[in-house]
């Protein structure tokens, strides 16, 4: 029972055992209980009142709706537009005021969109054509729109224009849209990266054809010939004659030819394993070049009078010229490209060998030939490896020693390119690095901002180069550099450089070697001298200290540890100390700090 109509019951004095019989008595109670569930509605009714209002007059519920989404909607980091069914702005957002240069209507907005048709990409879709979509109710995507901010300046944005419709009617339209610059960035990335690994598939691929090929045609004369050889010798030694042996002798000379080819390109294909893996090793020196030009021509000559070819060296009057280089390697180059230009030319053509000096710092050996040229297409495909002439397939070769030509020059800081003319001939040309720099290139010491010269020995041209980027934070240091250890020391000796940053791995000379002729000498010993080192091993560390480096920087470069060690060095030259200039040090302590 209901605990009111038990309270009900007792105050009417009723109950299980004493039940009224009178009709009037049970009227009186039937009212009672109506009034009573009348007040109680009533209470509840007031109470729900009581509660709207405290609600509404709470400090949390003071800001008006409207105010509170534009709040939220302000925080959004994409833009928002909302128009009327006129095309007028209801509501722009923060972030579409900050990207949009005007937007008084949707026709405004729009017109500095480049919206595509859902069906046709290529098409750019009207405002018109968008606000009759929108009125029909249909809405628009489009993942590739632009945002036009000028002549040469678009965004690539992701928009989302929606019709608002309340109950079938439409009453204007909501565009919400993203700047997608990253994720186009981060897409053309990976499309990069895809078609990256796509050509390195293809190229892998096309090499083991080749490859495939290449072993197959004197693997083929080997086996060939073996089994005429195998054949022949089946017949009884007495029945043997003078062409009959003549023959067998040509088996054997040819499956020898055949053998030593195979070797040659198995070989060659090592090397250009080695070279593309980064295990095959260059030994950098001061080479002279005229006596092996002269090495090289003597033994390429044979194969030329064969074919009548007349071989010009120009420079067997020259004087001695000197290139940093690994000589060995040099020497395999140049006698590729003087056997390429053997093959490759005319009975009783010509080949012209000559040596220019274009600069201080590069050396110029050309390799000319009169032979049958190369095309435009026949040029860019040249270094590729086991690229042969159209219709000259019948030449014997690898295919792959132009390739290993370039990539041994690039392995040595050198460069070759190739200069021809179809039906005329072609210039094969390799710049050789000398070590010298040119006077361009010298620094001007005289200058008075140049107070400090510091001397790099460095055999890599791109650490020198980039050492000079570094220094132009340095205007008071004047860069000079040298190549190899040799160049170094009479660098010293000539200039006295206020400081000296030495290479531990140089070619000839280390740097250890170095730095111990320049403390023999009077002139140089008192010099600071810093080490620069891609080995940071404990022993050269520690064998860095005990000879006497001021200090061992370890590549990569921290820039800003390089220039305090460059300034360290400075304070403890002997001009530094001589001018007692102290407010230089503060000066680049300043500069490092900033």
């Amino acid at each position: 029972m209901h605990s009111l109509l038990e309270r009900q019951l007792r105050r009417a004095g009723f109950s299980d055992d004493k039940l009224p019989s009178d009709l009037v008595a049970w009227q009186a109670f039937l009212s009672r209980i109506e009034r009573s569930y009348l007040n109680a509605d009533q209470e509840r009714s007031s109470s729900d009142n009581r509660i709207e209002n405290d609600t509404r007059d709470s400090p949390e519920n003071n800001l008006l709706p409207t105010t509170q989404w534009e709040i939220i909607l302000n925080s959004l980091s994409d833009g928002l537009c909302a128009f009327d069914g006129q095309g007028r702005t209801l509501f722009v957002n923060l972030a579409a005021k900050k990207m949009l240069p005007s937007y008084n209507d949707l026709t405004a907005v729009v017109s500095h969109l480049q919206l595509h048709e859902t069906q046709n990409p290529d098409v750019l879709l009207s405002a018109k054509h968008l606000s009759q979509r929108l009125q029909q109710g249909q809405a628009f995507h489009d993942n590739r729109a632009c945002l036009q901010l000028g002549a040469d300046l678009r965004l690539p944005m992701s928009c989302s224009f929606n019709p608002i419709l309340a109950k079938g009617v439409y009453h204007g339209s909501v565009l919400l849209f993203s700047d997608i610059g990253e994720l186009k960035r981060i897409e053309t990335q990976l499309l990069d990266a895809k078609e990256k690994a796509e050509r390195a598939s293809q190229a892998k691929s096309q090499f083991l054809s080749s490859m495939s090929h290449e072993l197959r045609t004197p693997m083929n004369a080997i086996l060939g010939y073996g089994e005429l050889l195998k054949e022949d010798l089946s017949t009884p030694t007495e029945e043997f004659d003078i062409d009959f042996v003549g023959d067998m002798q040509q088996y054997v000379a040819n499956i020898l030819s055949a053998g030593w080819h195979l070797l040659e390109l198995i070989n060659k294909v090592l090397d250009l394993t080695r070279i593309e893996a980064g295990k095959l090793e260059v030994n950098i020196e001061k080479v002279e070049l005229i006596e092996l030009i002269k090495e090289c021509e003597s033994l390429v000559s044979p194969l030329a009078e064969k074919r009548a070819i007349t071989i010009h060296n120009e420079t067997i009057s020259s004087k001695p010229e000197y290139a940093l280089i690994d000589r060995g390697r040099l020497k395999q180059v140049l006698i590729n490209l003087l056997s390429n230009a053997v093959k490759y030319n005319h009975e009783k053509g010509e080949i012209i060998i000559r040596l220019e000096r274009p600069n201080r710092s590069s050396v110029h050996l050309s390799v000319i030939d009169t032979g049958i040229g190369l095309t435009a297409e026949q040029k860019a495909l040249v270094f590729e490896p086991f690229t042969r002439l159209s219709g000259l397939n019948l030449v014997e070769g690898t295919g792959i020693g132009l390739t290993i030509t370039k990539r041994l020059l690039e392995m040595m800081e050198a460069r070759i390119d190739v200069e021809s003319v179809p039906g005329e001939g072609s210039r094969f040309w390799v710049e050789l690095p000398t070590g010298e720099m040119d006077e361009s290139d010298q620094p001007i010491l005289s200058d008075e901002m140049r107070k400090y010269i510091l001397l790099y020995v460095e055999d890599s041209r791109t650490n020198v180069s980039l050492v000079a980027q570094i220094l132009k934070a340095r205007p008071d240091i004047a860069l000079m550099s040298a190549q190899t250890g040799e160049m170094g020391l009479e660098l010293a000796q000539m200039h006295c450089p206020d400081v000296i940053l030495l290479d531990i791995n140089l070619p000839g000379m280390d740097g250890f070697e170095v730095l111990e002729q320049l403390r023999t000498h009077e002139k140089t010993k008192p010099i600071p001298v810093l080490a620069l080192s891609a080995v940071d091993t404990a022993q050269n560390l520690q064998r860095g200290k005990e000879v006497g480096f001021l200090s061992y920087i370890v590549k990569p470069l921290d820039i800003k540890k390089f220039l305090q060690a460059i300034d360290n060095a400075i304070t403890q030259s002997p001009k530094y100390l001589q001018m007692g200039q102290t407010t230089s040090l503060a000066h680049h302590s300043k500069k490092n700090d900033s």
